[in-house]
């Protein structure tokens, strides 16, 4: 009885840690969403847990500008790579396959 009793529990708060993430992560999407990565901290000395708050989803708002900026840089990067070596296997296959693709495609 006490170990259902404690896998139920176990159970429940991992849902409820779950729950928080996902409450969370939908507030730094909104407020990423709505003020972008300019997103101003604001901390109150007469409200810490506010402040508290607001110090977390800044730090969730920052950590996301800083992955969007990573996955557009290396979305660009590997968007050139494959424009060159696409370039670079048509070039290989021969003048013809070039000419043809150029006065198609370009």
């Amino acid at each position: 009885m006490f170990l259902e009793l404690q896998r139920v529990l176990w159970t429940v708060s991992k849902l409820l840690l779950a729950a928080l993430g996902f409450l969370y992560a939908g507030v730094v999407l909104t407020a990423y969403r709505s003020a972008g990565s300019r997103l101003q901290l604001r901390v109150d000395r007469q409200r810490p847990l506010h402040s508290a708050q607001q110090l977390l989803v800044w730090l969730g708002v920052k950590a996301l500008a800083a992955i969007v900026r990573l996955g557009s840089n290396a979305w660009e990067m590997l968007s050139d790579t494959s424009a060159d070596f696409g370039e670079w296997c048509i070039r290989r296959r021969g003048g013809q396959l070039e000419t043809l693709f150029r006065s198609r495609f370009l």
